[in-house]
């Protein structure tokens, strides 16, 4: 099925290579910034841990945002903010007593940052390009880890102000991995953008690797 819908990604951008020839794009991306801003759809994934314990992330969509350098026409370096909320099964097995277990249903917070590098294989305003990158996931369950935490402040007009909170279950983990993808820019220099990414969430320990898969189309701006 994920095979499926990435053909259907592609199949869709092939005809702007015709588009390309009477549009075009506006000049040499050399030396030059872009801004994207688009939504990605993530492929539940499930993992693994040491005594039974389990995490299952479902299918979910989210908001993506970028800002890439081109040191040349064909390659460029960046970086990528993603931000989704998908719901997730977690099974918690007690290490002293195997036969205990608790069950969470609940949805995850997930904030990526990622460093990448870019290789367009064209030059024109139509080129399919591969990336490569590494950074850091941090994935916050939501599921609060005590009682409530109070925090005074002073407020100029409200005088002094108390709020609890709550501290919550979350980690930050590495992450790498890479995209396949095609772009095409419109004359006056924006452009859209669509690619398959993968990228393997490193957990450390005992507990399995998952890989993040996601389908992303981003608009963006050159300037």
């Amino acid at each position: 099925m994920r095979g499926i819908t990435l053909a259907i990604v592609l199949l869709l951008a092939v005809p702007s290579v015709t588009f390309a020839q009477s549009y075009g794009g506006s000049g040499s991306r050399a030396n030059s910034w872009d801004f994207t801003l688009g939504g990605i759809y993530q492929d539940g994934q499930k993992s693994a841990g040491n005594g039974g314990s389990s995490l299952d992330i479902k299918t979910a969509l989210g908001f993506t945002m970028g800002l890439d350098y081109n040191l040349t026409n064909k390659l460029a370096l960046g970086a990528a903010f993603n931000f989704l909320r998908p719901d997730y099964t977690a099974i918690i097995v007690d290490a002293d007593d195997p036969t205990s277990s608790q069950r969470i249903n609940h949805t995850l917070s997930q904030f990526d940052f990622r460093f990448k590098g870019t290789f367009n294989f064209l030059d024109g305003p139509f080129t399919p390009f591969v990336e490569l990158g590494l950074g850091w996931t941090n994935l916050d369950s939501n599921v609060a880890k005590g009682p409530p935490v109070t925090g005074c402040w002073w407020h100029p007009y409200w005088g002094y102000i108390c709020q609890g909170y709550y501290r919550t279950f979350s980690e930050t983990d590495f992450t790498y991995g890479g995209s396949l993808g095609l772009r095409y820019e419109f004359r006056g220099g924006s452009f859209i953008r669509a690619d398959y990414t993968v990228y393997e969430l490193d957990f450390g320990g005992d507990v399995a690797n998952t890989r993040l898969k996601s389908i992303n189309v981003r608009y963006g701006w050159r300037f």
